[in-house]
């Protein structure tokens, strides 16, 4: 573990000093907390010092101050077997994967498709993990799915010591034997992680930011194991030794999403009370326009809340939503990571600045239940786009794969 906790240096950078650029020895420093190019401003020690502004909200960094790593010995592990759930064929040769890759320290890509159950598909290597004294960390992008994964975790290893880490948790700065967390908050721990699962490995903002990768990497040990989760891996990551499973836990096929051109919003008002006594998701490209659809609505004497990753009520918004036949309007935070029973799905203006990975994780919203394993996805559209068609392919494709 790196205990010097200094703005380091770095040998020789270009620095541009107005219209002129000259090269400068040792003048660009490196956050030692994030890794972050700091800048430079009027200190309280009198002098000009380097502070790092990436890393702001966890407390000013600078070249004056010393960041110290604790490098007391960690509580051992102790072994914890979890509550054993019935998995598919299919699940068991992801499971039996997963452990064996723990059990060699070795590095995994689970490509699996939404609503495969990749949850329960952990458990046996979390608990080959715990008997081998392995600290186990499992990291997502979004606090969302934080929380839903620590729900089922602890129901599962019930008297395993488990940590949920995210912004605002009660348990900041703890380890746990598993310790949940988004990745965000991985800032504050180094080398302590023997085995790594990493959840929506290609959700924003883990997917364009490199800070986060440095956080993970960071924080394991020298000999950890790593497993990616995704139903929508990057080219990147399918470089890695992968195992797939291209069929959902019931048996059922991905619902396929319907396109709907040239759209106005009374086909969103019709298509809303054509499923009035179900939950219906209705997906908005941004922030902004959440409100302009709530009076929309309103307008057609249709009742909406609306939730984005901002919004300080989303977690009672989303956990009332999962138990009323209501409408809730919401940006790409929903997209992953949760599960609703019932619902239904639409997406408002698909081919605005929605991804192929975004439409189909939205997609994978509906037929997750097994009470409810199928429902309807549509795309509202003014034109035709490469994402709408990209979504929809590998939906088809990964359906023609799941029942080969």
């Amino acid at each position: 573990m790196d205990i010097r906790g200094r703005l380091i240096p770095s040998d020789q950078v270009k620095v541009s000093l107005g219209s002129n650029e000259r090269r400068y020895p040792a003048v660009t420093w490196r956050c030692q907390r994030c890794g972050g190019l700091p800048t430079r401003g009027p200190c309280t020690c009198g002098k000009r010092c380097y502070y790092c502004r990436h890393c702001l909200i966890f407390g000013k960094l600078r070249t004056c101050d010393t960041l110290v790593t604790d490098a007391r010995p960690l509580d051992s592990v102790m072994p914890s077997r979890h509550e054993v759930l019935a998995l598919t064929p299919d699940q068991q040769r992801v499971a039996t994967t997963i452990e064996r890759t723990i059990e060699q320290q070795g590095r995994l890509l689970v490509h699996a498709v939404c609503g495969a159950g990749k949850t329960p598909m952990l458990f046996p290597g979390i608990e080959t993990a715990l008997r081998l004294k392995k600290r186990v960390l499992i990291t997502t992008p979004r606090a969302d799915v934080v929380r839903e994964l620590t729900l089922h975790v602890k129901r599962a290893f019930l008297d395993a010591r488990i940590v949920s880490l995210f912004g605002g948790s009660e348990e900041r700065l703890q380890l746990g034997d598993i310790t949940i967390s988004t990745t965000h908050q991985l800032i504050h721990y180094r080398a302590c992680f023997d085995v790594v699962f990493i959840d929506e490995v290609d959700a924003f903002p883990y997917s364009t930011d490199r800070t986060l990768h440095r956080y993970v990497k960071r924080v394991m040990c020298r000999s950890a194991s790593l497993i990616l989760l995704s139903a929508t891996p990057s080219f990147r990551n399918k470089r890695l030794p992968t195992v797939r499973l291209m069929r959902r836990y019931h048996g059922f096929p991905l619902p396929v999403p319907q396109l709907h051109f040239s759209y106005t919003p009374a086909h969103l008002i019709e298509w809303l009370h054509s499923h009035a006594d179900k939950p219906r998701l209705v997906f908005v490209p941004t922030v902004a326009v959440l409100a302009l659809w709530q009076e929309r609505l309103e307008q057609a004497g249709l009742t909406a809340e609306t939730v984005h990753a901002a919004d300080p009520g989303r977690i009672v918004k989303v956990e009332r939503f999962r138990t009323t036949a209501t409408i809730l309007l919401t940006t790409t935070i929903l997209e992953r990571g949760v599960t609703f029973s019932n619902v239904q799905v639409a997406v408002v203006d698909a081919d605005v600045s929605f991804t192929a990975a975004a439409l189909i994780q939205i997609s994978g919203r509906v037929g997750r239940d097994v009470d409810f394993p199928s429902g309807d996805v549509i795309f509202f559209a003014n034109d035709r786009s490469n994402a709408l068609y990209e979504a929809i392919a590998d939906i088809q494709r990964a359906n023609r794969e799941g029942f080969r």
